[in-house]
């Protein structure tokens, strides 16, 4: 039985202007001066920014599709504990604007990466390069897939006929118009953003009883755990794993991604990045709040009929479907009211697709061809390679969406991926700003162990299948088949009675090892703490006191020369008290 749901014509012409428009603010950023265009001028927006669009483009590349369908669905299945990032997160932007956006403008780089080439060398420069272009690849990939199979499997939208065509216009208007163009977009797709999360409580809150009956039926069924401090390294969200994993994520995502430093390199001083970056955890906390507590909601209007359990009425197969079946469950008899909301989700991923379309550019232009070609490629030609690259990156891009249809978990694989990378890559610059020790082939070493050991943990935590399961679902409300009708039209999915009944008969499987059973969340951290043990034996191994830059570096964090200031100014103080000490003893001898 087919549930899907037909667009109109009306909700069709709503997403086509909301491609449109990006598509002309595109056009209206390309460089009008061909021959005085630089590739500053183009991948940094010139320095001229403005701090409102920053602070909005900041907000936005954060919320991708991935967070307005899985954060819901996320909290309708294990409770309010992972709304913690709303605390972490803001903690790790504060921490990053003052440890390492200092540096940033200290050393004057166009890329985050080519801090480490003054740091530490060329290799460990293109070695963490080279992992960000592999990451945000495959990354981009699952952004643009993820809302797009969600809405096809509720809706009547082609899967390949979407990837392609959202795929083209994200990489159209960001390969003509630069980083201006994508920051500009970005401010138009915050507001689409808004206005379908806006659309959506409007609704819900009114179908699901009010705010009061919200709150009572979460209670109830006890997803108002937020502050549950029971700890579990195999639970999957506890207080502890999200809080540290918001903190570390917003410092390494604001701090040290390519994706996000952009934008604060856009801007004049470090005073209008750090004023931007601060200002920006107000929408950016807002944003992923309300996405988050949009699962609450959904829980109170489903709470006696789960529309995963009730597949064969619903067509749901997933819980990241759950938005997409409210909103055309909902607003279909609205003309144009589906197709807004529709719009609305993927303008979380072109967003988060267009700023990993330029920063991928960027990295490719300022980490690799420009310190092998040096001056011998002209301003022009390298703006004219940027903008092939960025059309470049958009078809692999897309061509790698239907590869990757192929899997099956692709929440898994999003996480993994992310978190494999994230951890070792955060700790080397952690290293890299805040202490004086550590060569090049130390640090290497220990983000080789830092992505290895995180690799095979990850990958091992997905292969072996085990996860922790979810609070309670009800479905002893939804419609019972009035005859077998429903029953048979189940069964013609299996081969024959046998292979169905075996399907809800549970399976022996052999215990995982303990390190695959624990929580994904963990993995960042892991990669963290591992990579920073190696570098600090590394380091005792090699010869401490070697390799030790200047106190005076523009490399090392204001925060790193305070405390060395403050710490030989004690040493200072009790040596100058000691002497003392030693002339009174010699005077009263």
């Amino acid at each position: 039985m087919d549930h899907r749901a037909y667009l109109g014509a009306s909700d069709y012409a709503v997403i086509g202007i909301t491609l449109l428009i990006p598509t002309i603010i595109g056009l209206k950023f390309r460089s009008k001066k061909k021959r005085d265009a630089t590739s500053k001028e183009y991948l940094l927006a010139g320095k001229d920014m403005s701090i409102f669009p920053v602070i909005m483009s900041i907000t936005v590349t954060m919320i991708s599709g991935i967070s307005m369908l899985g954060q819901p669905a996320e909290i309708y299945r294990y409770g309010l504990q992972v709304s913690l990032l709303c605390i972490g997160f803001p903690v790790g932007t504060i921490l990053s604007s003052y440890i390492f956006l200092p540096v940033y403008f200290q050393c004057d780089v166009s890329t985050s990466y080519e801090f480490l080439e003054m740091r530490y060398g060329k290799i460990a420069r293109l070695t963490i390069s080279g992992l960000f272009l592999a990451q945000m690849i495959l990354f981009m990939s699952v952004v643009l897939y993820a809302p797009v199979l969600a809405l096809s499997a509720v809706t009547d939208l082609s899967l390949e006929a979407s990837i392609i065509i959202f795929g083209l216009v994200c990489s159209f208007y960001c390969a003509v118009g630069g980083l201006k163009a994508v920051i500009w977009t970005d401010v138009f797709q915050a507001s689409l953003i808004l206005l379908t999360l806006i659309v959506l409580y409007i609704k819900g809150i009114g179908e699901a009883g009010g705010i009061s009956e919200i709150y009572r039926k979460s209670a109830e069924s006890q997803r108002l755990n937020i502050f549950e401090f029971k700890e579990d390294f195999v639970k999957r969200y506890t207080f502890i794993n999200v809080l540290l994993r918001g903190i570390i994520g917003g410092m390494a995502y604001y701090g040290v991604s390519q994706i996000e430093v952009q934008r604060m390199l856009s801007l004049k001083s470090l005073n209008r990045a750090k004023s931007a970056l601060n200002w920006s955890i107000i929408p950016a906390t807002s944003f992923l709040a309300l996405c988050m507590f949009l699962g609450l909601m959904l829980y109170a209007i489903f709470d006696t009929c789960d529309p995963v359990k009730d597949k064969m009425h619903t067509g749901v197969q997933k819980y990241d479907q759950i938005v997409p079946y409210y909103i055309v469950s909902r607003f279909s008899s609205i003309p144009g009211l589906t197709g807004l909301c529709v719009a609305g989700i993927f303008s979380g991923s072109l967003s988060t697709l267009s700023s990993a379309l330029n920063s991928l550019s960027a990295v490719t232009v300022f980490d690799l061809i420009k310190p092998l070609y040096k001056s011998r490629v002209s301003e022009t030609r390298m703006v004219y390679i940027a903008k092939i690259l960025s059309l470049c990156y958009g078809i692999i891009c897309i061509c790698l969406t239907f590869v990757i249809s192929r899997v099956d978990s692709l929440v898994a694989i999003n996480n993994t991926l992310l978190s494999v990378v994230e951890g070792p890559v955060f700790a080397v610059f952690c290293i890299a700003v805040l202490s004086r020790k550590g060569s090049e082939k130390c640090i290497l070493f220990g983000l080789l162990s830092g992505v290895l050991i995180t690799a095979w943990v990850g990958c091992g935590i997905q292969i072996s299948g085990y996860y922790y399961p979810a609070l309670l679902l009800d479905a002893s409300g939804c419609p019972k088949p009035v005859n077998g009708t429903d029953f048979f039209q189940n069964l013609n999915a299996c081969n024959n009675l046998t292979q169905c009944l075996s399907t809800s008969l549970p399976s022996i499987k052999n215990e995982p090892f303990f390190l695959y059973k624990i929580s994904f969340l963990w993995l960042p951290s892991l990669g963290f703490f591992t990579t920073l043990c190696a570098v600090f034996i590394a380091v005792i191994l090699t010869g401490w006191r070697h390799n030790a830059i200047p106190v005076t570096s523009e490399c090392l964090s204001p925060v790193t020369r305070f405390w060395i200031k403050v710490a030989r100014s004690e040493i200072e103080k009790k040596e100058l008290s000691k002497d003392l000490e030693e002339k009174i003893q010699l005077t009263a001898l």
